[in-house]
């Protein structure tokens, strides 16, 4: 049943109108002036994009306010994998590319794999491994994440306490947390979505002589690309322990996660 608001009219004038108003009085041209601050290269982009995303339901922002943190993650999912049909459809280059990511304005899941997971290969690694390992990344073959933060150390990355150490007879290095401070945390695409991630640990190499209760020196953090989940099941290994480290105020749609290695080779 009807009550008495249904009959009530907005003040005159609203908001819209006023604005309106102010921008008719301004002399200024706004054409020019978004071409003088942008340059026409940005705004081409951003049209020729815009476009494109605009076509597509998934990426609409009527409803996004509404939604659970789960189904926040789960459309985060939705639009980073139709962003990335897109790139293959309209052959976007990486400016492109963060021009999509600017105008969807929602942090995707898969952000760090697109950001520093790729970085730290390309930028760090042999020219071995980089053939071997951009091609899979580039493609999404294998997800990433970036996992340096842990949750006693944030930009101290000189504190680190994750250790890598170095076993001779097996020629195998061991990931391990001693501590609980060690744990890998907030560290994002990691909580879910990631199956590899960039550890940083502190390289720990025996020193020579010391024999079976060898003294390990530590030569400071580095980064090791580590298979964190099994590429079919996306489970972890038992010597992993891996998630979401839950709510938190905002970025909604992304997992930032935690990890701990029990020794993992």
């Amino acid at each position: 049943m009807a009550d008495f608001t249904v009959s009530l009219k907005p003040a005159h004038p609203d908001g819209a109108t006023v604005i309106a108003q102010e921008r008719q009085r301004s002399s200024i041209p706004v054409d020019e002036l978004s071409q003088h601050l942008l340059a026409p290269t940005f705004l081409n982009r951003q049209k020729r994009v815009l476009d494109a995303l605009q076509k597509d339901p998934v990426f609409s922002k009527a409803n996004q306010a509404n939604l659970s943190r789960p189904d926040r993650y789960k459309l985060g999912l939705a639009r980073g994998k139709r962003t990335r049909q897109l790139v293959d459809k309209h052959g976007w280059d990486e400016e492109d590319q963060v021009m999509a990511e600017y105008l969807i304005d929602d942090v995707s899941p898969y952000h760090l794999h697109n950001s520093m997971f790729v970085t730290t290969v390309r930028e760090q690694a042999n020219d071995a491994q980089r053939a071997y390992w951009l091609p899979k990344i580039e493609s999404w073959q294998i997800i990433g994440s970036y996992a340096q933060t842990e949750l006693g150390h944030g930009s101290n990355v000189r504190g680190l306490e994750c250790e890598a150490r170095w076993d001779p007879k097996s020629k195998e290095f061991v990931i391990h947390s001693p501590t609980l401070t060690a744990s890998k945390w907030w560290n994002g695409t990691m909580g879910r979505t990631a199956n590899h991630a960039i550890v940083v640990a502190q390289l720990m190499i025996p020193e020579p002589g010391t024999g079976s209760a060898a003294k390990y020196k530590s030569y400071g953090p580095h980064t090791f690309i580590v298979q964190i989940r099994d590429m079919k099941t996306h489970q972890p290994p038992s010597t992993i322990k891996v998630g979401d480290i839950g709510p938190k105020y905002g970025y909604a749609s992304m997992d930032n996660g935690y990890m701990l290695f029990d020794n993992h080779r």
